[in-house]
C-alpha cells in the first residue's frame, strides 16, 4: 500500500472507487481531486487528464456526467492499484485482524454511526446507531444560538446526553476515528471531539483522526474502508 497521507474527503473517494459494487454517486471533480494529490493531473486540451503515479500514466477522459460509470472506474481502479492504492484490500483486512480494538464514527446532530470490529474471526464490522434524546430540539437550537448558556462562546446548547452515550460506547476504542460534516458550531464532530477532551482526557488521546466528509454521502462501507485506511497509516 502507497503511504501517501490522504485526509478524510480523499480517503472516502479512494474507497468508494474500490468498493464492490461500486457507489454510482463518484463525482468527477473528487477523483480528480484524489489523483491530483496522490500524483499528478494535467489537463488535456478537449478536456480529461493525464495522471502521472511514479513511473505509470493514464489518461482519463472526462466523464459524460458528473460521476464516473462502471468502465471508467475500472479503468482507474487497475491504475490505481498498480501503483499501490487499494484501500479495500489487504489494507483493509490487516485493519481488520489487528488485535486492538478500533472505532469509527460518522457522526452529525441527528444520529451516529458507529463500527467497531466483528465476532472473533469474522471479516466484518458490527454497527450501532445512537441519535439524540430530543432530535427536535437539537435543530432548534443549531438554528437558534443561545449565547448565554454557549460554553465555548460560539456554539448553541446541545444534548450532551446525546455525546455521553458516544464515549460510553467507544469507550473501549484504543483508536477512533471520526467523520462528519460541517465546521465550527455546525459540526457535530467538532463538539464530539470537545466533550471528551473535556470530560475523558484518556479517550480524547485516542481519537488518532478527525475528518470532515459529505457523510450523507458515505456508505457504511465506504465509511469503514476509508477509517481502517487510517488507521492502518496514522
Amino acid at each position: 500500500m502507497t503511504t501517501t497521507h490522504l485526509n478524510g474527503h480523499h480517503t472516502v473517494t479512494l474507497a468508494a472507487i474500490f468498493s464492490h459494487p461500486a457507489p454510482h454517486n463518484i463525482e468527477w471533480h473528487d477523483v480528480v481531486s484524489l489523483l491530483d494529490h496522490i500524483g499528478t493531473a494535467t489537463p488535456r486540451h478537449g478536456g480529461g487528464y493525464t495522471v502521472t503515479i511514479g513511473a505509470d500514466h493514464i489518461t482519463l477522459p472526462r466523464p459524460h456526467g458528473h460521476d464516473l460509470v462502471d468502465d471508467e472506474l475500472r479503468h482507474l481502479r487497475t491504475f490505481l492499484a498498480k501503483a499501490g492504492f487499494s484501500p479495500d484490500g489487504a489494507i483493509v483486512e490487516a485493519a481488520l485482524e489487528r488485535p486492538d480494538t478500533w472505532g469509527i464514527v460518522l457522526i452529525d446532530h441527528h444520529q451516529a454511526r458507529l463500527f467497531s470490529p466483528g465476532s472473533k474471526g469474522s471479516n466484518h464490522a458490527a454497527l450501532h446507531i445512537i441519535r439524540p434524546e430530543d432530535d427536535y430540539g437539537s435543530r432548534r437550537r443549531l438554528a437558534h444560538p443561545q449565547h448565554n448558556d454557549d460554553h465555548d462562546g460560539g456554539r448553541s446548547s446541545e444534548d450532551e446526553g446525546y455525546y455521553r452515550r458516544i464515549a460510553a460506547e467507544l469507550a473501549a476504542a484504543q483508536r477512533i476515528v471520526v467523520f462528519s460534516d460541517g465546521k465550527g458550531r455546525s459540526s457535530a464532530g467538532e463538539y464530539l471531539v470537545d466533550y471528551v477532551k473535556r470530560h475523558d482526557h484518556a479517550l480524547a488521546t485516542r481519537i488518532i483522526v478527525s475528518e470532515s466528509i459529505d457523510i450523507s454521502q458515505t456508505s457504511d462501507n465506504e465509511a469503514v474502508a476509508a477509517g481502517l485506511a487510517l488507521l492502518a497509516t496514522a
